[in-house]
């Protein structure tokens, strides 16, 4: 082969290569709009199914914090069983709009005992939440709604979990998620907002960068030939 038909054939495989290099990128870009959008379709599917609990602590004294504890400890255990009776979350919605006084009454008995005098207000409003993982569930963060207990003014430190369906039996320590929650959860959502609670999506990143680098590898190993 003459040299200058090499040259053209090595020109031609430079050209593949680059080619190949773009379709892949195109590729990784347009998937990862898609998996994006997606995933935001889906946080707000979880969303419109769950309502959260969002109790706040009078302030970030280590007094109040632990009494905001126990606040929670005893509206979970009173309630936690009543909410779990909802068919959905609207029938969630209107036993905790029903239990609104029980619920303060629950609070302010804990904080009397204690020997505290501070009021508490009880409402559903929209709150953002963080990531939070309940053992081997992950919920993603976004805008929830959630059954709202401010202590005293409300300024320190907050807690917050899945009320409907009831995923709040956390102790000190770790999460325990009943496994009959878990059932409702599942009937809840769809089956891919489900597993987008169980599913960790860094191997799929991982996946598609390494798969960049052996594209880049190739590339490089022609041009330089």
């Amino acid at each position: 082969m003459s040299k200058n038909k090499l040259k053209q054939k090595k020109h031609a495989i430079k050209i593949y290569a680059l080619l190949i290099l773009l379709c892949y990128m195109v590729f990784v870009v347009i998937d990862f709009s898609i998996h994006t959008t997606s995933a935001k379709e889906i946080t707000e599917g979880i969303s419109e199914k769950i309502i959260r609990l969002h109790v706040l602590a009078n302030s970030d004294d280590e007094a109040d914090q632990a009494l905001k504890l126990k606040v929670k400890d005893a509206v979970v255990k009173k309630f936690g069983s009543t909410f779990a009776s909802a068919k959905n979350k609207s029938d969630a919605e209107i036993l905790i709009e029903e239990n609104f006084e029980d619920i303060r009454k629950v609070a302010l008995d804990v904080i009397k005992e204690e020997g505290y005098d501070y009021d508490v207000h009880v409402y559903i409003t929209d709150c953002m939440f963080p990531t939070k993982v309940y053992k081997d569930l992950t919920f993603p963060a976004g805008m929830y709604e959630a059954l709202r207990i401010d202590i005293g003014t409300g300024e320190g430190k907050n807690w917050w979990c899945v009320m409907y369906p009831p995923l709040c039996f956390v102790d000190q320590t770790y999460s325990v998620v009943p496994e009959d929650s878990k059932r409702q959860l599942e009937d809840l959502l769809t089956t891919r907002e489900y597993e987008s609670l169980l599913t960790d999506q860094s191997t799929k990143v991982t996946y598609r960068f390494k798969v960049v680098e052996i594209i880049e590898d190739i590339y490089n190993l022609v041009t330089n030939n």
